[in-house]
């Protein structure tokens, strides 16, 4: 399988794009009872709930079944280990799986997440959003209402967005979600924009999101939300289709090149 850097079992930040062929290594793990075969799916990507479906598929079980037969494959397992244990290629195998793992530990340390909002005033967006953005992580600015503006159900969208946006904050741990308010980002930015993302990388603006619409309208929903952002490449999600397809025609997304930096008015 072509994968780079050390293969992250974790269940949250798997390593590399997903596919169901394993390779020698991942089998090594497997068959030494270091991983299940579920790990290995979930570390090229898959969803818990489809390496789980993968894996009854591969082994023609139920998961009451296969969750037997790994119990009993971890004890075969444990039994053979202490069998074999002078054995160099054995130790060898550790060895070397030591070492991948100290290696993905101290990558893990200087992984950055995040995990929720950060409030941010003018002065702070070069650093909190185009700087934070250089290395590859996706910045989400949300330009946050600072008064009653059009009408209460327009207030609420905003509120909701707000609200939306903290939730998706915990859950996408590696995205940096940050709120200033919308005339301290931009002067005079209309009320009528509002609600108003827009999504950094390697800083420099790449997509927008402008307006109710863009948002979904007033179906918004966390799970709406994050298929948007999902669709625009800046969360990975488990969604398979939109929500409420019944509103995508009135989506609208709006992309970074639509608009200069320089049009926000000091704002890059």
């Amino acid at each position: 399988m072509d994968g780079r850097g050390v293969t992250n079992y974790s269940l949250d930040k798997p390593s590399y794009g997903f596919s169901t062929a394993t390779s020698e290594f991942d089998d090594a793990l497997i068959s030494r009872g270091v991983v299940t075969f579920e790990q290995a799916m979930i570390a090229k990507g898959a969803s818990p709930e489809e390496a789980r479906r993968l894996a009854n598929l591969k082994f023609n079980t139920t998961e009451e079944e296969r969750c037997d037969q790994v119990g009993k494959h971890y004890t075969d397992n444990d039994q053979n280990q202490e069998a074999t244990s002078d054995d160099d290629n054995d130790e060898e195998f550790i060895r070397n799986y030591r070492q991948q793992r100290i290696k993905e530990l101290k990558k893990d340390r200087n992984t950055k997440t995040f995990g929720d909002v950060l409030h941010i005033s003018r002065p702070d967006w070069n650093r909190e959003v185009n700087d934070a953005s250089r290395n590859g992580t996706w910045v989400v600015v949300n330009l946050t209402r600072q008064r009653s503006s059009l009408s209460a159900g327009h207030d609420e969208i905003c509120d909701l967005v707000e609200e939306t946006i903290r939730e998706l904050a915990m859950k996408f741990e590696q995205v940096k979600f940050v709120f200033i308010p919308s005339t301290s980002a931009i002067e005079n930015w209309p009320d009528k924009n509002l609600p108003t993302l827009f999504c950094y990388r390697n800083g420099k603006m790449q997509h927008q999101l402008i307006g109710i619409d863009a948002f979904g309208g007033s179906g918004l929903s966390c799970s709406r939300l994050e298929w948007r952002l999902a669709r625009l490449g800046v969360v990975e999600t488990d969604l398979e289709e939109d929500p409420s397809p019944e509103h995508r025609s009135h989506a609208s997304f709006r992309y970074g090149e639509d608009y200069a930096d320089d049009d926000y008015d000091g704002v890059d």
